[in-house]
């Protein structure tokens, strides 16, 4: 009967896997539930520069459960990843009227909960 003897590069891959599964877990403790999130894009016509996406940024970043904002006076939109159950795509049409500019929305979709693996995690997934 063979004994299996495991070689240190073994060890040392599972005692890695098993502590980047250890923080993953510690961190969605502390972070609780998420809400489901959505991304809506916007077509916004009067941006001229890059003064005006800053200030598109701005004001709708400040709208309770917006998450992220970008803006693009050169293509003429604004992405808005956001809580459905907090803001309306609606509050945001108006929030960048109030700007001076003209807002509609074009697409709306569902946000990926998996946030794209990097550094250690990206290694992981990469070799098993």
């Amino acid at each position: 009967m063979k004994t299996f003897v495991p070689s240190s590069r073994f060890v040392v891959a599972a005692a890695v896997a098993v502590l980047v599964a250890a923080a993953f877990a510690v961190q969605a403790a502390e972070q609780g539930p998420t809400a489901p999130s959505v991304i809506s894009v916007f077509k916004v016509e009067g941006m001229t520069c890059g003064g005006c996406e800053a200030s598109v940024k701005i004001t709708v970043k400040r709208l309770d459960g917006v998450q992220a904002v970008e803006a693009s006076h050169a293509e003429k939109r604004a992405t808005v990843t956001y809580d459905a159950d907090k803001v309306t795509p609606q509050a945001i049409v108006e929030a960048i009227a109030k700007l001076g500019y003209t807002a509609e929305l074009v697409e709306t979709k569902s946000a990926t909960a998996e946030p794209e693996a990097t550094g250690l995690l990206a290694t992981l997934r990469a070799c098993c």
